[in-house]
């Protein structure tokens, strides 16, 4: 499954699709008490012609490893309508909660494309699916924006390159907030409303500073760095990357109390470094 998802993602980026990864600026810290930022962009952008003037094809290629990925994962769904791959993805918990709403936003513009294509448009930056099917009403209407945000979500699901413990699920916490914000209709067979995550740590999830091995002390059980914090843009967020008993952790500043310490317990059941994203250090 990897291999294919990673081949489409690689030509998705080629034919330039618009997502918004976080941007990573790596802070590393000298002994001297200086430091160098090491800027990594994780827009994706096209070399040869871009997908964004065709959203209709841009949709059907990303629902396509979509609903690849929904068959690897849950291979008893294989063959199963659309409809009933939703009844059927699990729900415990918010990673998998937001996935499946994903998915439900996805069938709905998707049926949309393929049985009445004339109720796809664009206007006044939105985008606008709507039909009716034995007298359900099928619809989205999300902002451009949001849609974005959207496609950002679902690729970070397919690529998994944050893993899936406290650090992806702030990230996607936020993101996928972000997109129900941009919702201005929503209707198919299940109802008019989609599920909301639960009130767990968002991580701001547009630009993260992460700071590497910064110093820190261990005192009655908690965790505290002791770099003194930087000032930052209100949008911006500060990632903490530190080894503690030889484990590595990424602590998000979202997850420190206002003395910038964390409960060990805290930090190794939720901030265990998990996946490749984002990268640590030097390029």
């Amino acid at each position: 499954m990897s291999s294919f998802i990673d081949d489409t993602l690689i030509m998705l980026e080629d034919v330039g699709i618009s997502i918004r990864y976080p941007e990573i600026r790596s802070v590393v810290l000298m002994e001297d008490g200086r430091s160098e930022t090491c800027m990594r962009s994780s827009v994706l952008s096209g070399v040869r012609v871009s997908i964004e003037q065709n959203p209709k094809i841009k949709f059907m290629m990303i629902f396509s490893l979509l609903d690849f990925y929904v068959d690897s994962s849950y291979p008893n769904m294989e063959g199963k309508s659309y409809k009933r791959k939703y009844e059927s993805l699990p729900v415990h918990g918010d990673f998998e909660l937001i996935f499946r709403q994903l998915f439900r936003i996805a069938k709905v513009i998707r049926n949309t494309l393929v049985h009445n294509p004339s109720s796809f448009s664009i206007n006044d930056s939105c985008l606008n699916t709507s039909y009716n099917y034995k007298k359900t009403n099928f619809s989205v209407i999300i902002t451009l924006e949001a849609l974005r945000d959207y496609y950002t979500a679902v690729i970070m699901y397919l690529k998994g390159d944050m893993g899936k413990g406290s650090y992806f699920l702030g990230i996607i916490r936020s993101i996928y907030r972000n997109v129900l914000a941009g919702i201005r209709g929503f209707s198919d067979e299940f109802g008019d409303s989609l599920e909301t995550p639960s009130m767990g740590v968002e991580l701001k999830p547009r630009i993260r500073n992460v700071f590497v091995n910064p110093s820190h002390e261990m005192n009655e059980g908690r965790v505290k760095i002791t770099t003194p914090e930087r000032e930052l843009p209100e949008w911006e967020g500060m990632d903490f990357y530190i080894s503690h008993r030889g484990d590595d952790f990424l602590i998000p500043r979202e997850a420190l109390d206002s003395a910038l310490s964390i409960s060990e317990h805290d930090l190794v059941s939720n901030w265990k470094r998990q996946g490749r994203f984002p990268p640590i250090g030097k390029p």
